[in-house]
């Protein structure tokens, strides 16, 4: 299937930016999965993290909430009338097969800047199961839009998420990264694209989703290439690794 042109704007700066509104985004980390490929648990697995004042080792799935946790309103549009609004973008993280693992590893971040978990059950019937289960609490919360990620795309940096969160203020519209000629997460959802959720099934995730969106003009690309990048295996994380030094 050929999918039209989509829309891909330039980069934006906080200056192009529409005044902040109400909206509320939900920031899903999605870690439920097996990593059965990977033949252990690759989210606690460690890699290089920055922090303010040296680099250390933390867990994969640490490093990623980390740094999602610096996604604030404050930083990502205008200030309005001159103040600033200090609100933590709300987070989500769905755990399942290894939530005994990897729970404990998230436990400080949670006491600094408290987030919601949720165990997803149905794990083992893939990745739709967790993907639906985020469409519904974001729903049931009355969120305005979900952004989707993905905790193994370890080379996203916090621009990238900035980019993507900046374009959905602008355009209104549900927003992707393009990669590898393809559409895919991190990507936001409006609360309108929602309800396509509960068709899905398997491992088919979002994708099918974010193709139907940008068949009808509803959906925003944003060239982000380190997407490409993820672990699913052991030889990834030593490829990845070995760049990092």
């Amino acid at each position: 299937m050929t999918l039209p042109p989509v829309q891909k704007p330039t980069a934006l700066t906080l200056t192009e930016q529409a005044p902040c509104s109400s909206k509320r985004l939900l920031i899903v980390v999605l870690a439920a999965g097996e990593s059965k490929r990977f033949e252990g648990v690759k989210l606690a697995q460690l890699i290089p993290s920055l922090s303010a004042t040296e680099t250390r080792e933390q867990a994969i799935i640490y490093t990623h909430v980390e740094l999602l946790q610096q996604l604030h309103y404050q930083d990502l549009v205008l200030e309005r009338q001159g103040a600033h609004s200090p609100q933590h973008t709300p987070l989500l993280v769905i755990l399942g097969a290894h939530q005994h693992v990897l729970q404990p590893l998230l436990a400080e971040l949670n006491s600094r800047q408290p987030f919601d978990i949720l165990i997803n059950p149905h794990w083992h019937t893939g990745l739709a199961s967790s993907v639906s289960l985020a469409a519904s609490y974001a729903k049931e919360q009355g969120f305005d839009a979900m952004l989707l990620t993905l905790a193994d795309q370890v080379a996203l940096s916090a621009d990238d998420y900035r980019q993507l969160i900046l374009t959905w203020h602008e355009t209104g519209k549900d927003v992707a990264a393009d990669y590898l000629d393809d559409l895919g997460v991190p990507a936001i959802f409006n609360a309108s694209t929602l309800p396509l959720f509960t068709h899905l099934s398997g491992d088919r995730g979002a994708k099918s989703i974010l193709k139907q969106q940008a068949q009808q003009g509803a959906l925003v690309a944003i060239t982000l290439p380190r997407a490409a990048i993820d672990i699913d295996t052991q030889a990834d994380l030593a490829s990845w690794l070995a760049l990092k030094e």
